[in-house]
C-alpha cells in the first residue's frame, strides 16, 4: 500500500516534466502540419504559481487545451479551486489537475503505518526541491545554548505529500517568512517524537538519497 501511495506522490512530482514536455511537442507539430488539435475547455494557471499558494480566483482561468495535453483529473470550473492549497508549483498555463490540490481526501490517504502531519520547518530553501514523494529526514536543533550537541535525528524516512499555505507576511524579517508547513507522511512510530519537538520548534527536512 505505501508503494502505491508513493507511486501516486510520484506521478505528481513529474506531472508538470511530462505537460511540458507534451506542450512542446504539440507546438512543434502544429507549426509543421498547420493543424489545430481537437481542444477541451479545462482550468489552467493565468500565472507562475508556487507550491503552498492559496489559489485565487485571479490566479486561475478557463482556456482550451489540446486533448492530447489535458492530465486526468483536470479541473473544468475554477470554483472547484479557488481557496485550495497548490501541493507544488504550477508554470503558467498549465492544466490544472485535481491531483495538485491539498484536500482532505488526499491527506487522509496516508498509507498502513504511517501518519499525515503539518510540520513546521526553517525555510532555508531545501523546501523548494522537497515536491510531492520525495523522501527526506527531519532533524530537530540540538538543545539551547549546548553548542557541542548536534541536531537530533526525529524521522529518517518521511514523504513529503504537500506544501501547506504559504505564509503572510507580518513585517520585516518576521518569523513566517523564514518557516513554511509542509505535510508529511510519517511511520507511526516517529508520530509521537515530532510532536514533541514540534510543539517547541521548527524542524529542518534533508532530502534523502534517491
Amino acid at each position: 500500500m505505501f508503494q502505491r501511495f508513493r507511486g501516486v506522490l510520484w506521478r505528481i512530482r513529474h506531472i508538470l516534466i511530462a505537460l511540458t514536455a507534451i506542450a512542446c511537442l504539440l507546438a512543434v507539430v502544429q507549426a509543421a502540419s498547420g493543424l489545430a488539435p481537437p481542444t477541451r475547455q479545462v482550468v489552467v494557471s493565468s500565472q507562475q504559481l508556487a507550491a503552498g499558494s492559496a489559489l485565487k480566483e485571479a490566479d486561475l482561468r478557463v482556456a482550451d487545451v489540446p486533448i492530447d495535453m489535458v492530465p486526468d483529473g483536470a479541473l473544468t470550473s475554477i470554483d472547484h479551486a479557488a481557496g485550495e492549497i497548490l501541493v507544488s508549483g504550477l508554470p503558467k498555463g498549465m492544466p490544472l489537475p485535481d491531483s495538485l490540490l491539498l484536500t482532505s481526501e488526499f491527506l487522509d490517504s496516508a498509507p498502513e503505518g504511517y501518519a499525515v502531519m503539518p510540520v513546521t520547518i526553517v525555510a532555508d530553501g531545501t523546501e523548494d526541491l522537497a515536491t510531492p514523494g520525495t523522501s527526506v529526514a527531519l532533524y530537530a536543533p540540538p538543545p539551547e545554548f549546548d553548542e557541542s550537541a548536534e541536531a537530533v535525528i526525529v524521522a529518517e524516512h518521511a514523504i513529503v505529500v504537500g506544501h501547506g499555505k504559504l505564509p503572510d507576511s507580518d513585517g520585516f524579517l518576521s518569523d513566517s517568512e523564514n518557516t513554511r508547513t509542509i505535510f508529511l507522511a510519517i511511520p507511526q512510530d516517529a508520530v509521537n517524537l515530532v510532536l514533541g519537538y514540534g510543539t517547541r520548534t521548527a524542524m529542518r527536512i534533508v532530502l534523502n538519497a534517491a
